[in-house]
């Protein structure tokens, strides 16, 4: 059993879905609100990963230590912005909250050239 009070994060992970050319690590990125059930989603965006938060307490998604955590390994997978994927927050049996954050990388999508009929 963990116990843990104030402090650095428990855990970050990254999960890469795509290749896609690495970009500065202070890169600008835009954190926007998406709706991946609609068909305009997968026709906007690319999804390249995911960068996931751990923390013993409740986090804000928007929250600047939490956007000094994801920018640079959003921009190193290639992100133009990140949305708010999953989050989530438990209580335990000693009343002890910790919270996640999923954050998904985007980038928009671009389509290939129309193939020329022969």
């Amino acid at each position: 059993m963990l116990v843990a009070g104030c402090g650095p994060k428990a855990g970050i992970s990254e999960v890469r879905m795509a290749s896609a050319p690495s970009r500065e690590a202070s890169c600008a990125l835009d954190l926007v609100q998406v709706d991946i059930t609609a068909v305009t989603f997968n026709q906007q965006w690319e999804v390249l990963g995911y960068v996931t938060l751990a923390d013993y307490s409740v986090q804000d998604p928007s929250a600047k230590e939490n956007r000094e955590l994801v920018r640079p390994r959003a921009c190193a997978m290639g992100g133009t912005a990140v949305a708010n994927a999953i989050g989530g927050t438990n209580t335990n049996q000693l009343g002890q909250q910790a919270s996640g954050i999923s954050y998904m990388v985007l980038r928009p999508k671009t389509f290939a050239a129309q193939p020329t009929a022969f």
